[in-house]
């Protein structure tokens, strides 16, 4: 292959050709003459300057030689050489002389009769002979000289007809290298002989002319373009007639130039979603607050009324039965209604992610174990719930201005809400972080405030600013932050660490759990009054029991058993009185004497666990996953959790949720949305079954639709700045391009291991009840410090990370909730008995709202550390928040048609390069690591029938132009060289090393063009269109395809990559 350098040269004229009579070789008068004729502008202008290339079919040690006629065709009268590329020769022919004459050499004069006298050996005419001489005899094609065509005025004769060779056939040009076109064609049928191929390529910028002797060439080094290819077979008496072709090419760097700093998300400008505290947001509250007083005003079976948009996220009913006949009693459905939604599983209340408890129950879960309180479709799920939210809030507002009997029509007469927009509340900013003001007085022109909420922390609704809000203790250490263990850190400073962590996230189902933790599950909490003293949280507790009362939903207050840890002073004070339970003496002494309350509470264990400093109970409506949808402000905080997922899009961290993601998660996705008309529809964007599972009909409905919603909103930010954690912008130079290559099909696999208690027959005592607490090794070729030094960027740019992906395998009705702690495995080992006693300490009446409990683990729980000393007690909780990944269910909702298989997937490399591991010596840089899976309850049917069959370690990377510098696809090295992932040199610099080692490796493009084979094989109508560009796949998708709903990797559910490269290059 030969690289070609490209001449922009931006003439506009074409290269015509004219039959005459050809004269005598011109004098230097004639020329002088000539030259001036051209000048005066009376005849044309020369023609442009085109590049002669020999292909490396014609170098060898011999010369080559051709005619005038055989390099540019009978049409061209003459050409001048203009240049001549330095270390080779071209001669012309003398024929007084006898001998070959060299005109390479350039001027080195200014005199014009030596330069006339140059001039004139440079022209080739009609029966001019030249030969060149490579530089080089290496058999690789060359650029020769350069030319220009020029029309001499000499007459000339058209040569017969049956002298020249026939035009070449099945011409075709294909991409099949970055920057490089493939031509190819069948040999002339002609009885003349050829002597010659001429290829000419034309982008419209530049002309190259090839001369070769081949049937097929690789023209390589051109720009992105579209490419005029005319070839012609050509002897000494001309060129045969020519044969064109046209073919569009995309250079790699081209396609990722095109979607530099481009956001992996495309919002619709028609909707601006402003700051609360903007003039613009201000406005927008105030129709907000109106349309929640009509739909307020709705009855249950509207699908536009409060008690159903609210009810999307979350009610009272916790149990499948309770959630039916609850629908049914308060008047969402009738009878027939709720049997048809739940025979076909379109249960639009409690839909939210948080119910997976709820849904686990249908596999007989039982629900005072620990259970995953997020998952993957967390913050897709609630980009798309607050959405269709929103579409109703403006058709609310719409309907309620055209109509002249609405109590509003006056204030809605003149408002644009057509264009109306969700506001959203930025409490990071300390200046912002106060309650807008809109929400916190409970009347409004006369009317009660629909958007003021009792039910809420008292010092939040007091205008109280979260930045002056000291963290709750409950809260802290929630995710590894630093300062996480630091009392008296304000909310806004843990937001500022807590969203510096997730935007630092290089895998989407990281970024999203992170998100969900904090600023989203703190600012639950906190809104809801965790750091509110303990009267207000009681007067809230109060009501929320009266809430439930009134839709007949018993509490644990209300039992008539008192609790046994309710201590001595609180089981007296109901004994004595005749309360019953710890409700009705909750009740009256608030209203009594609340001070007979606050004494007792730190001698009780179970009023602390709800209103001690350290209670992480927020006992409000916007603190408890079943009423949060019903406080206003809920949705603009979730605004702002959706403004940072925006945020997040524009970083070069920025990674795509999959597809393969989402068809695991297998979520339901619906939502009542306006229709045309402005009646209340249901949209489906996917449902609980997996899209292979689907019907005919409903094929729309996939995990595709889904990414389609998500990352084209129907609106758009009034201004998307992310910042750091000192309130400085962060670069937006994501690359949609590039984190699409991030799929998790090029992340190669490091090793499988079938996970076994005893280590004697691999995968034998493999289910939970068997493994439950027990060090399993991960079996890495890497340990602690090599995957610290793959995750480095202080030698390289790479920034690889490890991942573990665990298949689980539960039948039906046995599923079982778990936890995954990772670490050194000598750790884990040792503090096998403690672990075990600290997940034992689970305490379900611990904890409500956003999590489901809380670990209460006594003073004496103390961790060994590698040098066997005795950690403190706080370390020792700390470590266990550092080592535990996750807690989840591995099969999370029932139906006939749901795969009994399920996956985890973690990113490894953050819990083991934290400092803290290293600073109280819990991780080595020599450590090997190992996974331990904790369960509350190892010796239940579930956990005996629920196993741990594979688990899989592999690579993934943030790609960043920086990362794509070196061209080396440093993954794919690794993949085809094992031995490298145990050479910490190899590590340091990946591009370094592959470049000396294995000067041949794969590259960037190379995965490239896989992905967009395996799009072309998933949507075949494509292949015929992109076969020959393969890369204008891609950049298809990225500006059609997901906006579409085109699905990417589709062809991978059952197939392969090396399937979809076959059968989209099968005709070429």
């Amino acid at each position: 292959m030969r690289f070609l350098n490209t001449l922009f040269n931006r003439s506009t004229n074409t290269n015509h050709r004219s039959v005459n009579k050809r004269s005598k070789t011109l004098s230097l008068e004639h020329l002088e003459q000539r030259i001036a004729l051209d000048a005066s502008g009376i005849r044309p202008q020369l023609e442009p300057v085109c590049e002669v290339y020999i292909d490396k079919s014609l170098v060898g040690v011999d010369p080559v030689v051709f005619g005038k006629s055989e390099l540019v065709g009978q049409d061209t009268k003459s050409f001048v050489i203009t240049g001549v590329v330095a270390g080779s020769t071209v001669e012309k022919w003398d024929a007084a002389a006898d001998q070959w004459h060299d005109v390479s050499t350039p001027p080195t004069t200014s005199n014009p009769r030596q330069l006339l006298q140059l001039l004139q050996n440079r022209i080739i005419q009609k029966d001019d002979q030249i030969r060149w001489l490579p530089k080089s005899t290496d058999g690789v094609t060359q650029k020769a000289f350069e030319i220009i065509g020029w029309d001499d005025g000499s007459p000339s004769v058209a040569p017969d007809p049956a002298l020249l060779p026939g035009a070449v056939e099945n011409l075709k040009a294909y991409s099949d290298a970055d920057g490089e076109l493939t031509v190819s064609w069948s040999q002339t049928a002609s009885a003349a002989p050829t002597a010659h191929y001429i290829v000419s390529t034309d982008n419209g910028i530049s002309q190259e002319i090839t001369v070769t002797d081949s049937t097929t060439i690789e023209l390589a080094d051109l720009q992105s373009g579209d490419y005029t290819l005319t070839v012609s077979a050509s002897n000494t008496h001309g060129e045969g007639d020519s044969s064109t072709a046209s073919q569009s090419l995309l250079t790699f760097s081209d396609l990722v130039q095109d979607f530099q700093d481009s956001s992996l998300e495309t919002g619709n400008p028609d909707f601006i979603r402003y700051g609360a505290h903007t003039p613009e947001g201000a406005n927008a509250i105030d129709l907000y607050r109106i349309a929640v007083d009509v739909m307020k005003g709705l009855p249950s079976d509207n699908p536009y009324s409060w008690d159903v948009q609210a009810g999307i996220h979350g009610t009272f009913w916790t149990t499948l039965s309770s959630l039916k006949q609850g629908m049914i009693d308060e008047g969402f459905m009738t009878t027939a209604e709720a049997d048809e939604a739940f025979s076909d599983w379109k249960v639009v209340l409690n839909n939210c992610n948080h119910w997976v408890k709820l849904w686990a129950q249908a596999q007989g879960v039982d629900p005072t174990i620990p259970t995953q309180n997020f998952s993957v479709v967390f913050i897709a799920w609630h980009r798309l719930y607050i959405a269709a939210f929103e579409k109703v809030i403006r058709q609310v507002l719409i309907n309620e201005k055209t109509d002249n009997n609405s109590p509003f029509a006056a204030e809605l007469s003149d408002a644009d809400v057509e264009t109306w927009a969700l506001p959203y509340w930025d409490y990071r900013t300390p200046e912002n972080s106060a309650l807008p003001q809109g929400f916190r007085e409970p009347m409004h022109n006369g009317r009660p405030n629909s958007l003021y909420e009792k039910i809420r922390g008292a010092d939040i609704n007091a205008g109280l600013p979260l930045s002056e809000t000291h963290m709750p203790e409950g809260d802290l250490g929630i995710v590894p932050v630093p300062g996480n263990a630091q009392t008296g850190v304000s909310v806004s400073q843990y937001f500022n660490q807590s969203v510096a962590l997730q935007q630092a996230q290089t895998l989407f189902t990281q970024f999203n759990s992170l998100a969900e933790l904090s600023p989203h599950a703190v600012a639950h909490d906190v809104i809801g009054g965790m750091s509110d003293t303990a009267l207000p949280r009681i007067s809230n507790w109060i009501d929320m029991v009266d809430i439930a009362r009134l839709e007949n939903v018993p509490t644990l207050w209300e039992s008539n058993t008192i609790p046994s840890d309710a201590g001595e002073t609180l089981r007296n004070a109901i004994e004595q009185g005749n309360y019953g339970n710890v409700y009705n003496f909750i009740s009256d002494k608030y209203s009594t004497d609340p001070s007979a309350i606050t004494s007792i509470i730190d001698d009780s264990n179970y009023l602390t666990t709800f209103f001690g400093e350290s209670s992480n109970i927020a006992p409000s409506l916007i603190g408890w996953v079943p009423t949060a949808g019903r406080d206003s402000i809920f949705y603009l905080h979730h605004g702002y959790v959706d403004k940072l997922w925006t945020e997040y899009n524009t970083l070069p961290t920025s990674a795509y949720l999959q597809e393969s993601v989402l068809d695991i998660a297998g979520w339901n996705f619906t939502f009542w949305e306006p229709d045309a008309n402005g009646d209340p529809i249901l949209q489906t964007y996917s449902t609980w079954n997996n899209a292979t599972y689907l019907g005919s009909g409903v094929e729309t409905i996939t995990s595709n639709k889904v990414l389609q919603a998500v990352y084209y909103p129907n609106y758009t930010y009034d201004s998307v700045e992310p910042l750091n954690s000192k309130y400085l912008p962060l670069p937006k130079t994501s690359n949609s391009a590039l984190a699409l290559f991030e799929n998790p099909i090029f992340s190669p696999s490091l090793n499988t291991i079938q996970p076994d208690a005893d280590s004697s027959i691999p995968g034998e005592q493999n289910t939970i009840h068997d493994l439950a607490f027990h060090a399993v090794n991960l079996e890495l070729p890497l340990t602690a410090g090599l995957i610290n030094e793959l995750t480095s960027t202080e030698t390289d740019q790479e920034d690889i990370r490890v991942a573990i992906e665990m298949v689980l395998e539960a039948p039906m009705k046995s599923s079982e909730n778990i936890g995954v702690a990772i670490g050194s495995k000598h750790f884990l080992e040792t503090n096998a008995d403690k672990i075990q006693e600290y997940w034992n300490s689970w305490d379900v009446t611990a904890g409500t709202g956003n999590r489901d409990g809380n670990f209460r683990p006594n003073e004496t729980f103390r961790l060994m550390n590698l040098d066997n000393s005795l950690l403190s007690h706080n370390d020792s909780v700390n470590a266990m928040r550092n080592l535990q990944l996750a807690r989840f269910n591995p099969l999370a909702m029932s139906s006939t048609s749901m795969p009994m298989t399920t996956h985890y997937s973690a990113d490894i490399s953050f819990p083991t390069s934290q400092q803290f591991s290293f600073q109280h010596d819990i991780i080595r840089e020599d450590s090997q690591l190992a996974i331990m899976i904790l369960s509350a309850t190892p010796d239940s049917d579930a956990s005996q029938q629920t196993t741990l069959s594979e688990i899989s370690s592999s690579l993934h990377q943030n790609i960043t132009v920086g990362t794509i510098g070196g061209n080396v696809d440093a993954l794919t090295y690794l993949q085809t060289n094992p031995a490298v992932i145990g050479n910490p040199a190899a590590l340091a610099n990946i591009q370094v090393w592959a470049e000396t080692h294995s000067p041949d490796a794969s590259t960037y493009y190379d995965r490239a063009i896989d992905l967009a084979c395996v799009y072309m094989a998933t949507n075949q109508d494509l292949i015929p269109l992109y076969r020959d560009n393969p890369l204008a796949a891609i950049k298809q998708y990225l500006d059609e395809g997901l906006s579409h709903g085109q699905s990417l990797d589709g062809w991978l559910r059952t197939s392969t990559i090396a399937a979809a490269r076959s059968l989209v290059f099968a005709e070429i």
